[in-house]
């Protein structure tokens, strides 16, 4: 890899053409914030905290990067005090012009009506010229490292944008790109070309980061170039709903911020700087995502070595879930299936699995609706960002017998994959529908040789619903004297809530069917 003595020149980065733009045609209109608000699970959240304690994303800072739609025209529109009053906005570099795109990703990002991260007041904004050379990562400068954070709050860094210098630098910037976020403990969250605007190298391609895509499937997925670092992988990660990935991308950003927010306020959390780090947000994320009938990592007998789905990643972003994982708290692994801790439904952990070790955590449960787990790790590039190291995880769900593993036959599931074994990815995936009861074990085992990194792992277990009981009027789950009470206060009417034999009236016929199922 070429690496010249000075800044990379500009002009050879594609940038405003190339910016992701809506896509035109009123079957893919822009949702409404809160049609996005429902499809990630946000509403969810606010019934099960209820509405004073939302968090909103309060004290943790955002840098935007976004690429120029004319001279100097790459700023969101700071004096629109609707969306942004109480923001506070830094730019290290020119101050920008109004941009209607920068203006768009922000209001998604951070706006005070539009985002679902209101709370994020402080906001440091980039051009895409400036970040990728001088002013932050100093592409093609041998000897310098990227910038230290301008802002230590700065916790995500949104890039809606696309572009690349197409020299062997696209390979330098995502070093350095994958660099800082382990250096700087920060979550990059890329955006995707469209099938309009093409594909570019930066900043999808980076290892560490996570990469968005739409819900729509009118962004371009597929793997990663191979020149880059190897084999291709698994890209996007992960999509959310809009009509373009310039503005699905800050919706996971807002999400994320979020979670952050949640961290630093719950005294569990906070009081350990692991549950901050990229790794666990990153497979908080993943595992958190939802998936529909459409979603499929291709499995062979329960086997993929391919852990997303090709198009839509790990599924679709989803705060309520994520933040069921969050609040579920660590719970560290063991290199002994007989230590290993018993976990919860919902929780993470950041486990160090050294050459030739695997790691534990075990749990026994009724009938799961689905199981979902993400492991990501991150790469490790070289000081001088020529070369880089990946550790190999492979992710296994096993069944306990008697206190041994064995493998989770693909009877005792309806559909899924209980192995992820991918070579290339730097994450893997379990997604298991219709799990039978049992005592289980989730298994992470090193492959490779080499130095070693800490991994993010997150699981969610979702219970089957316990058979429904029509004269438990009252939902206690309890059939008793409150219900009886119900249904004589309605004799001889045909409450419909209440008429348990369907006749349209209220009778001894209703009164013997809650009988037989009394206690």
């Amino acid at each position: 890899m070429t690496t010249p003595h000075r800044a990379v020149s500009l002009p050879a980065l594609l940038l405003g053409g190339l910016l992701l733009a809506p896509v035109a045609g009123s079957a893919h209109a822009q949702l409404t914030p809160d049609e996005i608000r429902e499809q990630i699970g946000w509403f969810d959240l606010l019934d099960r905290l209820g509405a004073e304690s939302m968090p909103t994303g309060a004290g943790i800072a955002v840098l935007q990067c976004e690429a120029p739609e004319g001279t100097n025209l790459w700023g969101p529109n700071t004096a629109n005090a609707v969306q942004f009053a109480g923001k506070t906005f830094t730019s290290p570099g020119a101050s920008p012009g109004t941009s209607g795109h920068a203006t768009s990703v922000a209001k998604l990002c951070y706006g005070n009506l539009d985002s679902i991260a209101p709370g994020v007041s402080d906001i440091w904004l980039y051009q895409v010229s400036d970040f990728l050379t001088g002013g932050y990562l100093r592409t093609g400068q041998p000897g310098t490292a990227p910038s230290l954070p301008p802002d230590q709050a700065i916790r995500i860094m949104n890039h809606s944008w696309i572009g690349q210098f197409g020299t062997s630098s696209d390979l330098n910037a995502l070093n350095r790109v994958d660099y800082l976020i382990n250096r700087d403990n920060v979550l990059v969250v890329n955006g995707r070309g469209s099938t309009t605007t093409g594909g570019a190298r930066l900043m999808s391609n980076s290892f560490n980061s996570i990469t968005v895509g739409t819900t729509l499937g009118n962004d371009l997925f597929g793997d990663t170039d191979p020149d880059l670092d190897g084999p291709g992988r698994m890209k996007p990660e992960m999509v959310a709903p809009g009509n373009a990935s310039s503005f699905t991308t800050p919706v996971v950003s807002a999400t994320a911020a979020v979670l952050y927010e949640t961290i630093d306020t719950d005294p569990v959390l906070s009081s350990s700087v692991i549950s901050s780090r990229q790794p666990v947000m990153k497979a908080t994320l993943l595992a958190g995502a939802t998936r529909g009938a459409d979603w499929t990592n291709d499995p062979v007998d329960g086997a993929t070595a391919r852990p997303i789905d090709d198009r839509l990643g790990a599924g679709v972003v989803n705060v309520d879930r994520s933040h069921r994982i969050i609040t579920g708290y660590r719970h560290p692994g063991s290199t002994s299936l007989a230590n290993a801790p018993t976990i919860p439904l919902a929780g993470f952990d950041y486990p160090r699995v050294s050459v030739g070790q695997t790691r534990w955590w075990r749990f026994t449960v009724g009938a799961l609706d689905e199981l979902s787990v993400a492991l990501t790790w991150p790469r490790l590039p070289s000081s001088n960002f020529l070369s880089y190291t990946l550790m190999d995880l492979d992710l296994e769900l096993v069944r306990l017998v008697d206190g041994e593993p064995e493998p989770v036959d693909s009877a005792r599931f309806d559909s899924g994959n209980v192995l992820s074994t991918s070579q290339v990815d730097n994450l893997e995936l379990l997604s298991v529908r219709g799990l039978e009861p049992g005592e289980y074990a989730l298994k992470v085992t090193r492959i490779n040789t080499g130095p070693t990194a800490f991994a993010g792992l997150a699981w969610l277990m979702v219970e089957s619903a316990a058979p429904g009981r029509p004269a438990d009027y009252n939902g206690d789950g309890l059939v008793n004297g409150a219900d009886l009470s119900l249904l004589l206060s309605a004799w001889g009417s045909d409450d419909p809530l209440i008429d348990l034999d369907g006749s349209l009236v209220i009778d001894g016929a209703d009164l013997a069917l809650l009988l037989s199922d009394w206690g």
